[in-house]
């Protein structure tokens, strides 16, 4: 099969002829052509143009997909750096647009009918030269949490999650549509069916938000617009629930159930979870992913990368809603070449379907 043939088969809930591999590339791909990081993160052709070549150079069945951590502050006002050399991997907060409590009440939320709002005007450019490829429209659409504690002061936020609950859902609420606005532009852009959704939270993990609080601050707001990516009908979102999120999987579970949703998540969460525990979880009717440690294949050789994935491919390949062979976050952009060689050896060797 070609690279969009095994992914499809998986998307379809088919088996391919081996176990795709998505590596999570973003800043490896602009190493890999020798283009600097400020060009690569602010010309949406130039990320799509640098992906594709990672791609083809690798094989591996990723396609572009334009997104990072620091989602929101530029969108809402704030103001964002693009990075110039390896010290910074992906565009950071300089300046977030709410400092204080009555910020929150004057923040508008960006619209989507005229000026794309911040970063998004990239992403719709990579998008349109994916679709105009035969690949899906990628766009951050998530995580609301994370989002939120970026456009406000992250450690304002996080006291406030403590002490003003609300002017935490006031927030929530604005940056939930946010989200909806870029899902309904998008969608009515390039098609439902055309369109793949990114959520990912990294500040909604254990270490930093109990499940309780999940509960109360974050789970209404996914729900709200994982049901507006129902209405809209989009078939597939990638999640990726950052870092160790194990008490909050029965939220996501409840997320799904009451969306009523048939479409298919594509779950990456992070090395601190199972793959037996997403299986159990979501495995039924779910893409599963196996979340390599990305330090590990930073720091270790060659041959222990292929044994790991190998690992990871055992406890996965069969799962009845797929799988697919990912790391458990970003690939590390300073890995060398033969760390993507690794996880495609593994994938060859390991991951073939009789």
């Amino acid at each position: 099969m070609s690279p969009p043939e095994r992914m499809m088969a998986v998307m379809m809930g088919q088996k391919p002829d081996r176990v795709p591999v998505v590596p999570f590339i973003q800043a490896y791909a602009a190493k890999i052509v020798g283009m600097p990081l400020d060009q690569f993160w602010s010309d949406g052709d130039k990320y799509f143009e640098a992906n594709f070549a990672s791609m083809r150079l690798h094989g591996y069945e990723q396609t572009p997909l334009f997104g990072y951590a620091a989602c929101g502050p530029w969108e809402f006002g704030g103001k964002i750096g693009i990075p110039k050399d390896a010290g910074e991997l992906a565009p950071f907060v300089i300046e977030s647009p709410v400092k204080t409590i009555e910020d929150i009440e004057k923040l508008k939320v960006p619209t989507f009918d005229g000026p794309l709002p911040g970063a998004y005007a990239i992403a719709d450019r990579t998008a349109q030269r994916c679709v105009e490829m035969g690949m899906p429209a990628g766009f951050q659409a998530g995580s609301i949490f994370s989002a939120a504690a970026q456009v406000a002061e992250t450690t304002s936020f996080l006291t406030w999650v403590v002490t003003e609950p609300e002017a935490v859902h006031l927030l929530m609420d604005k940056v939930s549509d946010m989200f909806i606005n870029a899902l309904e532009y998008f969608s009515n852009k390039y098609g439902a069916q055309n369109c793949m959704p990114f959520q990912a939270g990294p500040l909604e993990a254990n270490g930093i938000l109990s499940p309780v609080k999940f509960k109360e601050l974050v789970y209404p707001y996914n729900l709200k617009v994982n049901k507006k990516i129902k209405e809209l009908g989009i078939g597939a979102v990638l999640m990726h629930p950052c870092a160790d999120q194990n008490l909050n999987i029965p939220y996501y579970v409840q997320m799904r159930e009451e969306c009523g949703w048939h479409g298919r998540y594509v779950w990456i969460f992070g090395p601190e979870t199972s793959i037996a525990h997403q299986m159990k979880a979501f495995g039924a009717h779910d893409i599963i992913c196996g979340n390599v440690d990305p330090i590990a294949i930073l720091n270790k050789s060659y041959e222990e990368v292929v044994q790991l994935c190998r690992e990871a491919i055992e406890q996965g390949k069969d799962n009845t809603g797929g799988f697919i062979l990912t790391p458990g976050c970003e690939f590390p952009a300073q890995a060398a070449p033969i760390k993507v060689m690794a996880m495609m050896d593994a994938a060859e060797q390991f991951g073939r379907y009789e």
